[in-house]
């Protein structure tokens, strides 16, 4: 089950496409071979696009909301990129997640704009708990320009339960070796990548470092959800970090190398980029 928005992202030219974490995490998951379930919050008249998830077979629990979750990139004349928060769709909580999903064997939430309430962690407490923590990490001005910073430490991620599993990326911490070192102290499982570099894949005070696969990248959008989505299965699956680390970075290779949702891979496939 994967908990936080879907976003409607606006692309240059005025194209849309369904995004966010819920999005892609939970089409991997489903594509590995998993049930799905999805807790999210968009407006009505963007209920069309969750057809996507739908005609997959992933459930859907929709918390009504007069807007729904909006991104768009803007460029300066220097070709700098500013990412814009257009609308923002209502928080979820607890009592938004359907009693019967709380015992799912992995429970993943995946905040994109501080939607998620920063006690839910502890409400999870069983099974595995995928956190991605990048939303918390977000916060926008009044004409909705994303500031990106993982310092001081969201306060989601002070005291996590002896179930989370941090994942985030190198980027989200800005490199800082410091915050690197502060942020695999956060959770007994902790994963930190560096695209395509290698991983730093930790487990209470032991740590490994797993390479990620060689991979012609078309579109990246959505990568480390994937990577994330099936560290998760695996890892459940087998109880091996480092050998579910190097599945995940097969699934996000897969991922990477064609456009959008079309190119998220079967288990089969993963099996076989894996060796």
């Amino acid at each position: 089950m994967v908990v936080g928005h879907i976003s409607k992202d606006l692309l240059p030219g005025g194209d849309v496409a369904l995004g966010g974490t819920a999005t892609y995490s939970a089409l991997a998951a489903q594509k590995l071979g998993l049930q799905a379930a999805v807790v999210t919050s968009c407006a009505t008249e963007d209920a069309g696009m969750l057809d996507l998830l739908r005609d997959a077979g992933i459930w859907l629990k929709v918390v009504p909301s007069h807007l729904t979750t909006s991104f768009s990139n803007r460029y300066d004349g220097a070709g700098r990129r500013t990412q814009v928060l257009n609308a923002h769709a209502t928080g979820l909580g607890l009592d938004d997640v359907p009693l019967a999903w709380r015992s799912a064997p992995i429970l993943h939430l995946g905040p994109i704009a501080q939607e998620l309430r920063h006690d839910l962690p502890q409400a999870f407490t069983k099974g595995l708990l995928g956190i991605t923590p990048q939303g918390w990490m977000r916060t926008w001005d009044t004409a909705g320009r994303v500031t990106h910073s993982a310092y001081p430490v969201p306060t989601a991620l002070k005291t996590l339960p002896p179930n989370a599993f941090l994942v985030l990326s190198t980027e989200d911490l800005g490199g800082n070796a410091t915050l690197i070192t502060e942020y695999l102290a956060l959770a007994r499982l902790t994963a930190i990548t560096q695209g395509a570099g290698e991983a730093y894949m930790a487990l209470d005070d032991a740590l490994c470092m797993v390479p990620a696969q060689l991979a012609r990248s078309i579109d990246p959008t959505g990568a480390g959800d994937v990577f994330a989505a099936a560290l998760f299965t695996r890892y459940i699956e087998i109880g091996d970090l480092c050998e579910a680390a190097l599945f995940a970075h097969a699934a996000a290779a897969c991922a990477i190398e064609g456009q959008g949702v079309a190119a998220m891979p079967d288990r089969e496939t993963v099996e076989r980029r894996r060796g």
